[in-house]
C-alpha cells in the first residue's frame, strides 16, 4: 500500500512538471509564431534557435532533432551552406544526447571535414569539443583528450575565451576520471581563471557544473574539495532558475547531493536529491536512474532500508526501457550491498552474480570471491534450517500422540498461511505487471497516426493561406500528445478532459481525411464533467477503427456519434458509426483483437480496483456501421 501511494504521488508530481514544461515553453512558442512572416534565411535561424532551446533548456533531443532537420532541408533548398552546416551540427548534438555516440561521431567527423574545406572557422572549435564529448561518453578517453586539445587551439585562434574555458573544463574531467588528479587540477585552475571572462550564461552553467563534478570526484583524495564542489554547483543552480536551463537543474542538484554525501551529511544530501526531482520532466532516462541511485544511497545511510530498496526497484524498472550495462552494474552492486546489510542473502547473491558478470564483460576482471562468501552464508543458512527441522522431527517423535496431532495441525496452518500470502503476492505481481503493460500500450497510442497527422500539417503549412489552420492543428496535436503522455502515468481523467481530447483527435483526423466524415459528442446535463472520471483514451481505438476501416472505400459521408449517459451507478458511453460494419476484412482478422484485448484488460484492472462491472459491448447497427457501448463505474 505504501509503494502504491508513492507511485500515485509520483505520477501526480510528474503531471504537474509536464504542465510546467508547457508554461516555460513560451519562448519556443514566440519563435514559432514569427515563422509565417519570415524569409527563408530567417526561418532557418528560427528553426536552429528552437532546436537549441529544446536541447539546452528542456533536454528534448527528439524535438531538437525535428527542428534541426527542418533547418537542414530548407538550407538545402535555398543552397545556404552555413545554415546547412549549423543544422548538421545540431543534428549531431541531438544524436549525442540520445546516447547514439557512434552516429554522432560519424556526423561530426564528416561535418568537420566539410567545414574545414569551406574555411568556416566559426564551427571548428565547437565540432571538436562535441567530438571530445562523444568520444569520452563512448569510453575512449585518448581520442577525447586529443579532440579537446584541438578544440582549445581552434577557440584560441578565434579568441573565444568561453570555448577555451569549456574545453579546459572537459579536459579536467577526463584526467579526473583517469585518476590523474594533479593534471586535472592544472586544467581546472585554467578554467577557473577564465570563468570571469565567460559572459554567456549557458556556457557559465555548463562550466560551473563541470567544475563541481571535477571537485566531487577529487573529494575521494581530499574531502575539502567537497566544499568547492558545493560552491560551484550552487552558483550554477542560481543561473539555471534565472535563465530556465531546466535540463541542467537535476544534474547540478545531484552534484550538490554527492558532495554532501562525501561530507557525511546525508540529510542535506537527501534534500538536494528531492530538489532534483523538480526538474524530472527534463531528464534523460540515465539521469533518472542516477537520481534513484542517489535516493537509495542516502536512505541506506540513514538506515531506512525499505525506502533504499524501493528506489532500487524503481531504477530497475527504468532499466527495462533504457538498458545500459554500466547503470545495470551500479544497480547490481547496490542490490548486493544493501540486501547483504539487510540480511537478504539470496537477493544479495543474485545482485553480486549479476554485478560480477557485467564487470567481467566490461572490464575483463575475474569474479570477486565475495560470491563464494555469500554462497557459503546462504548454504550455511539452509543447512542450519535443515538441521533444525531434523531436530524438531526427533523431538516430535518423542512426544505423545496428543502433541503430535497439535504439531501437525499447527504446521498445516502455517503452510496454509504461507500459501495464501504467496498466492496474494503472485496475484499482486501479475496485477502490477498488467498495469505496467497497459501504461506502455497507452504510451504507444498509434505512432502511425502521429506520423500521418504531422505529414498532413506539413502539407498544409506549405500554403501561407493555411497558417491559421496549421497553428490551430499544431495546438490540437500538442494537446493530444500531452494527453497521451499523461494517460501513461494517470489511469483516469475527468469527462471534460476526455471530451476535449476526442474533439482534438477527431479534428486532426478530419484534416487528414477532408470531407470524409462528421462527428457529434453529447454529454447528459446531469453529468458532473469536472468531477466524474473515466479511463483516459479509452474510446480512441474504437473511433480510430471507424475512421481507418469503417469509412474506407465508402461513397457517402461518414458520421460518428458519441454520447455520455448517466445510469444509476455507472456511465454508459455509446460510440456509433455508419461505416462498412463487419465486412469480409473483419471476418478474417476479427474486430481489432489487439486493441480490444488492451481495452478488456484495462476494464478488468478497473473492476479489480473499484469492485465494479465495467465492460463493453459490440454490435452491428440495423442500417450500416458498428455501435460500441462501454459501461464504466462513476468515479470521483
Amino acid at each position: 500500500m505504501f509503494k502504491l501511494n508513492c507511485q500515485i504521488y509520483f505520477f501526480l508530481f510528474l503531471f504537474l512538471l509536464c504542465n510546467n514544461l508547457l508554461i516555460h515553453g513560451q519562448d519556443i512558442n514566440d519563435l514559432k509564431k514569427k515563422l509565417a512572416d519570415q524569409n527563408d534565411k530567417d526561418k532557418i535561424e528560427s528553426y536552429l534557435k528552437i532546436s537549441s532551446l529544446f536541447f539546452n533548456n528542456y533536454a528534448k533531443p527528439d524535438s531538437s532533432l525535428f527542428y534541426a532537420n527542418l533547418a537542414f532541408k530548407l538550407s538545402n533548398k535555398i543552397n545556404y551552406l552555413k545554415g546547412k552546416q549549423k543544422a548538421l551540427f545540431n543534428i549531431a548534438i541531438a544524436f549525442q544526447e540520445k546516447s547514439r555516440f557512434d552516429t554522432s561521431i560519424v556526423l561530426l567527423t564528416n561535418l568537420l571535414n566539410e567545414v574545414q574545406a569551406s574555411k568556416n572557422r566559426e564551427l571548428v572549435g565547437k565540432i571538436k569539443l562535441s567530438l571530445g564529448i562523444s568520444y569520452r561518453r563512448n569510453n575512449n578517453p585518448k581520442l577525447a583528450t586529443a579532440a579537446y586539445l584541438d578544440a582549445i587551439s581552434a577557440f584560441e585562434r578565434l579568441n573565444d575565451l568561453a570555448g577555451v574555458a569549456m574545453a579546459n573544463m572537459r579536459l579536467a574531467g577526463v584526467f579526473t576520471s583517469e585518476s590523474q588528479s594533479e593534471v586535472a587540477m592544472i586544467y581546472g585552475r585554467k578554467t577557473i581563471a577564465l570563468l570571469p571572462q565567460v559572459q554567456d550564461s549557458f556556457s557559465r552553467v555548463v562550466i560551473l557544473s563541470g567544475l563541481s563534478g571535477m571537485f566531487i570526484q577529487l573529494s575521494s583524495t581530499n574531502i575539502a574539495y567537497a566544499d568547492s564542489s558545493i560552491v560551484y554547483a550552487k552558483m550554477a543552480l542560481q543561473l539555471v532558475d534565472m535563465n530556465k536551463y531546466y535540463a541542467k537543474g537535476s544534474q547540478i542538484c545531484i552534484s550538490i547531493s554527492n558532495a554532501y554525501s562525501y561530507k557525511g551529511d546525508f540529510n542535506e544530501a537527501l534534500k538536494y536529491i528531492k530538489l532534483s526531482m523538480n526538474y524530472r520532466a527534463f531528464l534523460f532516462p540515465n539521469e533518472i536512474i542516477m537520481s534513484y541511485f542517489n535516493f537509495s544511497d542516502c536512505y541506506f545511510q540513514l538506515k531506512s532500508n525499505s525506502l533504499s530498496l524501493l528506489y532500487l526497484d524503481s531504477a530497475k524498472f527504468i532499466l527495462k526501457s533504457f538498458y545500459d550495462p554500466f547503470y545495470e552494474m551500479g544497480w547490481a552492486e547496490r542490490t548486493y550491498e544493501y540486501n547483504k546489510a539487510n540480511g537478504n542473502f539470496e537477493k544479495s547473491l543474485e545482485g553480486k552474480e549479476r554485478f560480477s558478470l557485467l564487470k567481467d564483460s566490461l572490464f575483463t576482471v575475474e569474479k570477486n570471491a565475495a560470491i563464494n562468501e555469500l554462497e557459503q552464508k546462504y548454504n550455511k543458512s539452509e543447512n542450519e534450517k535443515k538441521i533444525n527441522d531434523l531436530n524438531k522431527e526427533n523431538e516430535i517423535a518423542l512426544l505423545n500422540v496428543k502433541f503430535l496431532v497439535v504439531g501437525i495441525l499447527a504446521a498445516a496452518l502455517v503452510i496454509l498461511v504461507i500459501v495464501f500470502f504467496y498466492r496474494q503476492s503472485v496475484l499482486k505481481a501479475k496485477f502490477t505487471a498488467l498495469e505496467t503493460e497497459q501504461r506502455l500500450n497507452r504510451a504507444r497510442m498509434n505512432p502511425h497516426f502521429f506520423f500521418n497527422a504531422l505529414s498532413s500539417i506539413q502539407t498544409l503549412s506549405m500554403d501561407k493561406e493555411n497558417s491559421g489552420k496549421v497553428s490551430q492543428l499544431i495546438s490540437q496535436f500538442s494537446k493530444i500528445m500531452r494527453q497521451a503522455l499523461e494517460s501513461t502515468y494517470d489511469d483516469l481523467s475527468n469527462i471534460e478532459a476526455e471530451v476535449d481530447f476526442l474533439k482534438n483527435y477527431l479534428n486532426i483526423q478530419k484534416s487528414r481525411f477532408p470531407d470524409k466524415f462528421e462527428y457529434s459528442i453529447n454529454v447528459d446535463e446531469d453529468i458532473e464533467v469536472n468531477e466524474i472520471k473515466i479511463p483516459g483514451m479509452l474510446l480512441q481505438p474504437f473511433i480510430e477503427n471507424s475512421i481507418e476501416h469503417g469509412f474506407k472505400n465508402i461513397n457517402y459521408k461518414g458520421q460518428i456519434d458519441i454520447s455520455f449517459v448517466k445510469e444509476e451507478k455507472q456511465i454508459k458511453i455509446l460510440v456509433s458509426d455508419n461505416g462498412l460494419g463487419f465486412n469480409a476484412e473483419f471476418s478474417e482478422k476479427k474486430y481489432p483483437s489487439r486493441a480490444t484485448q488492451i481495452i478488456a484488460d484495462r476494464l478488468m484492472l478497473l473492476n479489480k480496483k473499484y469492485n465494479s462491472n465495467a465492460r463493453f459491448e459490440l454490435k452491428k447497427n440495423e442500417g450500416s456501421g458498428i455501435s460500441v457501448t462501454v459501461y464504466v463505474p462513476i468515479i470521483y
